[in-house]
């Protein structure tokens, strides 16, 4: 007889939503390791030349995916691949090579190893999460170059529909691979922030990445079910299971097309009251899935996306038509952009020397930008500049006082000064707003309302400061959570304080997006929200359930929990008597609407 394989389930990183189901395709990246040759002082200049040759190659292969899939998906999509470009462009990275070719008598091969080895395990080592998957993109370079100077020769062979397995998957093969039959990617490293991942959400084909060692577990032809919205791989599926997600993807299409046909229609609540919800973005690839979701405007732009994606800094210039392009596409909504939030050691490593012991609660976001004007500065002109439309709002991050505040107000006066003096074209009215993320800003709240004109809420960050929680341990996490009275709290003084003037004030993380929080907040008087793109449609989808009055008794009775546990369970309560769909499909509510 033959024997039953058994039934295995892998947990990753869900990536990009959505089901699918088939046989495994094991997609293997070869490893080159080429050996050290000590060349004559003679055959330097020929193997420097080999090296250019192969460098050359590389960027008219990417640069042919690049214009294919400015075609097929548009330009916003391919310009992911500009990254790896970018890079094959940066003479001071390609010098090191060349150097180390003349300098130690290596072959081009092993120079080639030997730096772009060195440099994906400092990326590796960085603190920054997207900079950490950036070494992803080393790594596939690398790959890349080691197959032209080796002269070897890969390629795609599975003729049905298939589920790709791999260590990794760059995002040049992604879209080659996408013009097969993949059903879907599942892969053993990357994050949310890799460019598999960004690149599948941008492709809607479901992905589950950081599975570790899905590719010692799956053989090829093994059937396996993907479901990118829970992060679960399930190798050897019975029939009974096959049978039970098949049914949960059908549910998922029928859910996903009905919120999306009242996607545009205002969100409202069941005695009228009209509550904004905006997206979130970093990448100008969103703009598109933004638009379908149904946002009112953008409630929170990231632009480190723009300042780490390129081997250097954006100039003034490319960060104007930057901003101007993301502002126009949403135009006459709002975009309330946000100054570089990222922490001296995570960008700009050669400056700050040691790594910081606790860079959470050091050198970043408005600390850093302050601390260098010669990159806050034209960032700030940039905004002023692409602010033709006056639908730009800047957004202060980690604001922790008033100083701060005054400090930056200097700032932006000499980029407008220099701005002048350069005869450039500039629009001085812009609102400032600031972040709202460390306790000190929400509790004292009231010094802020005269030097800011509105507030975004960061529950991400609030949290973890107020409740001491590196949501990232793994030991302490379950600690970490926005049902917090003590966190329900702060968010009630920032609303009631911008009430109070009349400021418009936001949220903008995590508990913004949660379907089981929204009747607590609505009840706390919240009336504007900012979350990703794909969450839009079931947000407004929840308001429309909801009675105004009700989610007021619900904070009244919130208000009195001394615990996070039964302020979740009030809402989780309330929750479900709203919504009374099969409980399989509602626990995914708020994962099915990813891939729209």
């Amino acid at each position: 007889m033959m024997k039953v394989k058994p039934e295995i389930t892998l947990k990753g990183i869900p990536a990009s939503s959505g089901i699918a189901i088939g046989p495994a395709y094991i997609y293997h990246e070869t490893t080159y390791e080429p050996e050290l040759q000590i060349i004559p002082q003679e055959s330097i200049e020929l193997e420097i030349k080999q090296f250019r040759k192969a460098i050359s190659a590389c960027r008219r292969d990417l640069k042919r995916v690049y214009r294919e899939s400015d075609k097929k998906y548009g330009k916003d999509f391919a310009d992911i691949l500009q990254v790896q470009i970018s890079i094959l462009e940066d003479k001071i990275f390609l010098n090191e090579v060349e150097l180390m070719i003349s300098e130690n008598n290596y072959n081009a091969a092993y120079g080639t190893f030997k730096v772009f080895k060195n440099k994906k395990e400092h990326f590796q080592h960085l603190s920054d999460e997207y900079l950490r998957e950036r070494a992803l993109d080393i790594q596939n370079l690398k790959r890349l170059i080691l197959k032209k100077l080796l002269g070897k020769k890969t390629g795609f062979n599975f003729k049905r529909p298939s589920l790709v397995v791999a260590d990794n998957v760059s995002p040049a093969d992604i879209i080659k691979l996408h013009h097969k039959n993949t059903l879907g990617f599942c892969t053993n490293v990357g994050g949310k922030n890799s460019h598999t991942a960004i690149v599948a959400r941008s492709l809607g084909v479901p992905a589950v990445v950081g599975t570790e060692f899905i590719t010692n577990m799956v053989k090829k032809g093994d059937m396996l079910i993907l479901d990118g919205g829970e992060g679960i791989i399930i190798i050897n599926p019975s029939p009974h299971t096959i049978d039970s997600y098949s049914k949960k993807r059908k549910e998922f299409i029928v859910l996903e097309n009905s919120l999306l046909k009242t996607a545009g229609k205002p969100a409202q609540t069941l005695d009228g009251k009209i509550i904004q919800i905006m997206g979130n973005i970093e990448f100008t690839e969103e703009l598109e899935q933004l638009k379908k979701s149904g946002a009112e405007g953008i409630g929170l732009y990231r632009t480190e996306g723009l300042f780490l994606s390129g081997s250097s800094f954006p100039s003034e210039d490319i960060q104007t038509e930057h901003y101007l392009k993301i502002a126009e596409a949403v135009n006459p909504e709002d975009v309330l952009i946000r100054t570089l939030d990222v922490g001296g050691d995570k960008l700009l490593p050669d400056l700050v020397g040691l790594p910081e012991k606790n860079p959470f609660l050091g050198w970043r976001a408005i600390r850093f930008c302050l601390d260098h004007k010669e990159i806050f500065i034209p960032q700030l002109k940039a905004i002023l500049r692409a602010n033709i439309h006056g639908n730009m709002k800047l957004l202060l991050p980690m604001i922790s006082s008033i100083e701060e505040i005054i400090q930056f107000k200097q700032v932006i006066k000499e980029a407008q000064e220099v701005l002048e003096s350069e005869g450039k074209k500039f629009n001085p009215d812009i609102e400032v707003g600031m972040m709202v993320e460390i306790p000190s800003a929400a509790i004292r709240i009231d010094d802020f309302l005269e030097e800011v004109d509105f507030f975004s809420i960061g529950t991400n960050d609030l949290v973890q400061y107020t409740m001491a929680v590196d949501r990232a341990n793994e030991k302490i996490s379950h600690l970490y959570n926005h049902f917090h009275p003590a966190h329900l709290h702060l968010v009630k003084l920032v609303i009631d304080a911008s009430k109070r003037k009349n400021k418009l004030v936001s949220m903008c993380g995590e508990m913004a997006g949660d379907p089981i929080a929204i009747p607590l907040l609505i009840g706390m008087g919240l009336e504007n929200l900012s979350v990703a793109h794909y969450a839009i449609p079931e947000i407004k989808d929840v308001i429309r359930h909801i009675n105004l009055d009700s989610c007021k008794k619900l904070y009244t009775r919130v208000q009195k929990c001394r615990t996070a546990s039964k302020s979740q369970y009030l809402c989780e309560t309330f929750y479900s008597s709203i919504f009374t769909v099969p409980h399989e499909l509602s626990n995914h509510r708020g994962e099915v609407y990813k891939k729209a």
